[in-house]
């Protein structure tokens, strides 16, 4: 036989049932949504991380690729593998560029001498835009046979190229980031 209940003790019973099932559904969601990002986390930052001849790059969360590459850091919005098949004769080594001025053509594109700047520019003594032979601005006029002048512009096919000290970075305008990134790449020979 079953006991008989007042009216009160169905409620009371009935209250204490609804707050045990709802404490076990939060914990649970807390337990789920932790799980979730602790797990989820790990696979996202596998996903940005490569390792290119034996530098390993990580992607931050501003969108640029970061790395220590003889013992400096770097960070380009490509990373070597995107920038690997831009084709280019340059000659490598960043002595040529340390301690020395680091000269960009006055009409070169702005993202592409940014990308150059920003990584290259600390071993330079300064960076600095100029004209190359001759000059209709008011800038500082340089030769390609004695000073490092970095042309980048927009072009039809993607290359880069060193003639004497001046090189030329070409490339279609959506390309010209990644291009800057490879001469960079190129000349901290990774590869």
């Amino acid at each position: 036989m079953r006991k008989i209940e007042t009216r009160e003790q169905r409620e009371k019973r009935n209250s204490r049932n609804k707050l045990i099932i709802g404490l076990v559904l939060v914990v649970l969601m807390v337990f789920s949504t932790a799980g979730y990002a602790f797990f989820s986390r790990d696979d996202v930052t596998t996903a940005k991380k490569i390792e290119y001849n034996g530098i390993k790059f990580s992607l931050l969360e501003d969108g640029r690729w970061h790395g220590i590459i003889q013992n400096q850091e770097y960070m380009t919005i490509f990373n070597p593998k995107e920038a690997e098949n831009v084709t280019g004769n340059v000659i490598p080594g960043v002595e040529k560029y340390s301690g020395k001025p680091l000269y960009f053509s006055y009409d070169s594109d702005r993202e592409g001498t940014d990308e150059v700047s920003r990584n290259l520019g600390s071993l330079a003594e300064r960076a600095q835009y100029v004209c190359i032979d001759e000059c209709k601005e008011d800038w500082p006029v340089k030769n390609c046979a004695s000073d490092n002048v970095i042309i980048i512009k927009d072009s039809n096919t993607t290359i880069i190229r060193q003639e004497e000290k001046c090189v030329y970075i070409l490339a279609p305008r959506d390309d010209l980031v990644r291009a800057s990134d490879a001469f960079i790449f190129k000349t901290l020979e990774l590869f």
